[in-house]
């Protein structure tokens, strides 16, 4: 919330600076393309926090690239608990992030902000009612109200009127009513009160009740009415207003009809704004909508740099190429099958897998299954174009001296933090991989551990194991029954099994045992019925089956949740640049 008001401010500041210096910059003095302008800003600042929220990104590439080895995640993430916290937040060890309000702080600015834009909406829709009922017994001047349908209500003074005077005022409530402004003042008053934290807003109303006056007093004059007789009329009416105290008895509608004395300089300076012809109005329009666009949507990425060292994890020399989505293997450099296949040592990283699959183990995301890469199963991972997931590519690397003899299953579940480092860098440099992250309410599974009745034994510290293994188990027992599972569990903490479950069960799973240390134990239970044509078959290892057994061998449970969860999602992405 607070990081999505700061850019809110600060994108909007921009806006309008941006927009007054365009208009300086090309000149424009009419008060109703200056109007015209600023009702644009108006409606941009209503609809940029929802775009902010919700809207895709244009990353801008503006920015030198700083040597980080990782992709760029825009927002603060909320660090996950266990061993692989620091795995999956590594990438914003080296970026400043800022801490989160504190609860109390952030209830009270959040009370604060509300009780000012409830004052001020209730006072808007009692304005906006009690204009409909607006007579002219209520009035002292002329007005021109309704949001949709705009009608001019004219004082009881004005039966007395000379008829030269009734002209002038009809033409400029007229022009009010053919320009819209009641709407447009609206909208300004509803951007004020959602928005009445930001100055800018407060400027925007006073802003555009000014041009709309000066823009109808423009169309006055040009109607033949002598501008000293005009001015009188305007002081005539002011003083009206100065003996009556105000305008109309409506609360909480800004009736445009101030800047008075501005308005009666510019009128007899005799010096009217220069017309604005076609190709500089065209061009004033397309540059101030073109700035809004960029400064909304916007994001500045960093640009290419190669003069630039590397710095942090990364590999030595890498290549990535594309391979045959259907052939699963490798190709060598003459493109002919074949060639090293996968392994992971502290010499070598050689693997073939979709961009969609690469990211996931960079980032040590669990829950979305080892043995398909589905985005409709995995939440936690979304966004980018559909060759993230359909493609393959086959990343060849050299490591470094001294990185850790890291193994496939320690790579493949997310437990290779140094190598995680170096695939984030490849992935930003090559893929041109951008990422933000977000807290989303998602389907989960609780891991908890049942009172009284915990199997499981303690083991020695090692490498964690949960191995699946198929076949007949009672002993003398022939043939082998395929399925017939055995779950073996070694040297596992409670959150390392989570995390091997929750890529079986596609789901990320919470631990809640409260259980330390490393834990051994074995299962054994009939594999669920699953048809053989199935892409997701070997997720039968994860069903029902096993959750039973899990209780009923184990002392733990699994129980169905939804909880706030870390999700990544894909802003910016490029096929990879050749080698």
């Amino acid at each position: 919330m607070q990081s999505l008001t700061l850019e809110f401010g600060l994108r909007t500041s921009l806006i309008a600076a941006v927009i007054a210096l365009l208009l300086a910059a090309m000149r424009i003095k009419t008060a109703a393309l200056r109007h015209t302008i600023w009702s644009g800003v108006v409606l941009t600042m209503l609809f940029l926090p929802a775009w902010l929220a919700w809207g895709p990104k244009a990353s801008l590439p503006l920015l030198p690239r700083e040597a980080v080895p990782a992709a760029v995640i825009t927002s603060t993430p909320t660090p996950t608990t266990g061993p692989l916290a620091d795995q999956r937040l590594s990438p914003l060890a080296r970026e400043p992030v800022s801490q989160p309000e504190p609860r109390g702080t952030a209830s009270v600015l959040l009370a604060m902000y509300l009780a000012g834009a409830v004052i001020l909406l209730v006072r808007l829709a009692i304005g906006t009612v009690r204009s409909q009922r607006l007579t002219r017994e209520a009035c002292v001047v002329p007005v021109t109200i309704g949001v949709l349908r705009p009608r001019i209500i004219l004082p009881e003074s004005a039966r007395d009127w000379p008829q030269a005077r009734l002209d002038a005022v009809l033409i400029h409530e007229r022009e009010h009513a053919r320009r819209r402004d009641p709407l447009f003042q609206w909208l300004a008053l509803l951007n004020r009160a959602l928005f009445w934290f930001h100055p800018l807003a407060w400027w925007l109303e006073r802003r555009l009740s000014a041009l709309a006056e000066e823009s109808c007093d423009a169309a006055v004059l040009a109607q033949g009415h002598h501008p000293v007789e005009y001015s009188r009329l305007l002081l005539d009416l002011s003083r009206s207003v100065e003996e009556a105290g105000v305008r109309v008895a409506v609360p909480g509608m800004a009736m445009p009809g101030a800047f008075l004395s501005h308005r009666i300089r510019r009128m007899l300076n005799g010096t009217p704004a220069p017309e604005v012809s076609r190709a500089r109005l065209a061009c004033t329009i397309a540059a101030c909508a073109a700035a809004a666009a960029i400064l909304a949507a916007g994001t500045l990425v960093h640009a290419q740099s190669k003069s630039q060292p590397k710095s942090g994890p990364h590999f030595e020399v890498a290549s990535v190429r594309a391979v045959d989505p259907n052939g699963g293997g490798f190709k060598s450099k003459d493109g002919k099958a074949g060639g090293p296949g996968p392994s992971v040592d502290h010499l070598r990283f050689a693997f073939a897998d979709s961009l969609y699959g690469f990211i996931l183990k960079a980032y040590g995301i669990q829950g979305c299954g080892v043995f398909f890469h589905d985005p409709d199963r995995c939440p936690e991972l979304s966004g980018g174009p559909a060759w993230v997931n359909d493609d393959r590519f086959q990343i060849q690397a050299t490591m470094p001296a001294g990185t850790p003899n890291y193994t496939l299953p320690q790579y493949t579940s997310g437990r290779a933090p140094q190598l995680q480092l170096m695939l984030q860098s490849l992935l930003a440099d090559r893929f041109q991989l951008k990422l933000r992250r977000e807290k989303k309410n998602l389907p989960v599974y609780t891991l908890t551990a049942l009172r009284g009745a915990s199997k499981i034994k303690p083991a020695a510290a090692g490498e964690p194991n949960v191995i699946f293994n198929a076949g007949e188990f009672a002993p003398g027992k022939t043939p082998v029954d395929s399925n017939r599972i055995k779950m073996t569990v070694t040297s596992t903490s409670m959150q390392e099994l989570a995390d091997a479950l929750a890529n079986i069960l596609g789901r990320p799973i919470l631990d809640r045992t409260n259980l330390k240390g490393k834990f051994e134990f074995t299962l054994e239970y009939e594999r669920d019925a699953e048809p053989p044509d199935s892409p997701v078959a070997m997720a039968a290892l994860g069903g029902p089956a096993m959750m039973k057994a899990l209780e009923s061998q184990a002392g733990l449970k699994l129980e169905a949740a939804k909880a706030p969860v870390d999700v990544l999602v894909i802003d910016h992405v490029e096929r990879p640049s050749e080698n």
